[in-house]
């Protein structure tokens, strides 16, 4: 049947002069469907990415406000006498900056920082797989469901604060162990991109993934500050809609998993049966999901142990340690709207303003600042990629650790803002160093270089939530200008990290920054796309050896 309506489709006039279809919509919907454009499927990433992004930003900073909200009725019902008001009256925001109040903030996102990359953690590799066998559609639209149902959960112990303790969101990320959260749906997001993009146009996919990003920071904090003059609820509401809209729209992007880009044309089209065979998904379509799962558990762990391998140099081993950089820098960011509400007395929808700007200067930044004195570094002053990178890493430190410094030290809004746009001017820096360590190793060790980058940004991003959170808890206690104590934190700790970079530079001078490679004769693979490669002249690796033969 379906082969007859084919035919009859290709034996249909070119001229349709037949009445029109009842339901046009549905043939735009089949035409998503069935596109086989990498450029069309490119844009729709972007929208879809653009959109989520937005709808997340409406939801963060609406949902702020009321979570100060609620802990601000918990913290003036508790008083008893004057200051005493009640869970029904309503509560100026001015008021609720109070020390108290602001304390049981830190304490609530501080303990969620910490338990929402658990589920990610832990999910990876299962979910990982299960894309490889079932596609990639399933599995990210699975991800999505579980944040939906997290914010769906937190959006009811608003609405119920009365019922139910605010604590109760330190339950949500359980609800991330369906789809992995963030990082699964993040991780999938991008395999589908990269399966409908070749080798040599990969790099401009990710370039569109972050600009999509950036434009939802610039124009979603101002959009969320004037929606929040009517209520913070319309913002969260609107913000959550966009969320759940955005997945949707993967529904019209076709499967990935067995796709590839035909050179020729360009265009998508089905991988043969031999090259399905060879695939890695057909592999694990050939044996039981556990034991695949449990064979990638051993070989993750047999690559992560490897990866300790790239240590062995020191140049390679401080540059690694500026990598803890990124994790502070990210969460003295989330830090800013309650920082700059508390201590200048503003209204969280006021600090959507500024938020913007932020994001204005990071697109200048990655958009012209950079590409033009790369530019100016290598036309003009000769110098070598290497050493291009060497310079604007260290002016990227010295930007960071001067905005930190202004931002904590700056008595009035006026000095805050020049220190956000100098603090926001060395956001560049973790990209530049990890564009600067990647010379240091040859192609056949950049895996393990990069699992050895996870560990240290995974690592830090656990330790950077609560310090930064339990640094500001300080500061308010105290008083006075110890409120800015994360941001010198963040200085010190920029300075000392960064100084990596300056002592990788006397070390190059030296001769010490070439890497000698460990041959794979040492016993460890590389990684699982070079098993083929190896296979003739090593033995298999079997799951059931111990560490010893391992």
């Amino acid at each position: 049947m379906a082969s007859s309506r084919y035919e009859r489709e290709e034996g249909s006039p070119l001229l349709d002069i037949g009445p029109p279809p009842r339901s046009s919509p549905n043939r735009i919907l089949t035409f998503f469907r069935r596109t086989r454009s990498p450029l069309v499927m490119v844009a729709l990433l972007f929208v879809i990415i653009f959109i989520m992004a937005f709808g997340g930003i409406l939801m963060g900073l609406g949902g702020l406000r009321l979570f100060e909200d609620i802990a601000c009725h918990y913290y003036f019902n508790d008083i008893e006498g004057e200051g005493h008001i009640g869970f029904d009256e309503p509560i100026d925001e001015k008021i609720c900056k109070a020390d108290g109040v602001q304390n049981q903030l830190n304490i609530l996102f501080g303990v969620l920082q910490l338990l929402t990359p658990i589920p990610g953690l832990l999910t990876t590799i299962p979910y990982g797989l299960l894309a490889d066998r079932v596609g990639r559609k399933p599995v990210f639209l699975l991800s999505m469901a579980g944040l939906i149902l997290a914010g769906i959960f937190n959006i009811t112990v608003i609405l119920f604060w009365k019922v139910i303790p605010l604590r109760w969101i330190w339950l949500s990320p359980v609800f991330m162990f369906i789809g992995g959260g963030e990082a699964v749906a993040s991780m999938t997001f991008y395999t589908i991109g990269c399966d409908i993009t070749t080798e040599a146009t990969r790099a401009n996919f990710f370039l569109v993934g972050a600009a999509a990003g950036l434009m939802a920071e610039l124009f979603g904090p101002t959009v969320a500050g004037a929606i929040m003059m009517k209520s913070p609820w319309v913002a969260l509401i609107l913000g959550f809609i966009l969320v759940v809209m955005g997945a949707g729209f993967v529904v019209v992007i076709p499967e990935t998993l067995h796709l590839r880009v035909s050179e020729p044309s360009g265009m998508l089209v089905k991988i043969s049966p031999a090259e399905r065979d060879l695939s890695p998904s057909r592999k694990i379509d050939d044996s039981t999901f556990f034991t695949s799962l449990k064979s990638q558990f051993l070989d993750s762990f047999n690559q992560a142990r490897s990866a300790t391998i790239v240590l062995r140099s020191l140049p390679v081993l401080l540059l690694l340690f500026t990598s803890i950089v990124q994790p502070f820098t990210r969460q003295s960011g989330e830090l800013s709207v309650r920082y700059i509400s508390k201590r200048y007395s503003w209204e969280i929808r006021e600090v959507g303003f500024l938020l913007s700007i932020r994001a204005l200067v990071n697109i200048v930044l990655l958009l012209a600042i950079i590409p033009l004195l790369s530019k100016f570094l290598m036309d003009r002053l000769h110098f070598t990629s290497k050493g291009k990178d060497l310079i604007l890493s260290r002016f990227s430190v010295l930007m960071l650790a001067a905005g930190a410094t202004v931002v904590g030290i700056s008595p009035t809004i006026g000095l805050g803002v020049v220190g956000m746009i100098i603090l926001t001017l060395g956001t560049g820096f973790a990209s530049l160093t990890r564009s600067l360590i990647t010379t240091l190793v040859d192609k056949q060790h950049t895996g393990r270089l990069y699992a050895a980058i996870s560990v240290v940004e995974t690592l830090g991003a656990l330790i950077a939530g609560p310090m930064i959170n339990w640094l500001y808890t300080i500061g308010i206690n105290k008083g006075g200008g110890w409120i800015g104590l994360p941001y010198v934190c963040l200085a010190v700790i920029t300075l000392v990290a960064g100084s990596g970079v300056w002592i990788f530079g006397y070390l190059e001078t030296k001769g010490w920054g070439d890497y000698q490679p460990v041959p794979v004769g040492d016993g460890y693979l590389d990684d699982l796309e070079n098993l083929d490669a190896v296979s003739e002249n090593t033995v298999p690796l079997r799951t059931d050896q111990s560490d010893e033969e391992l």
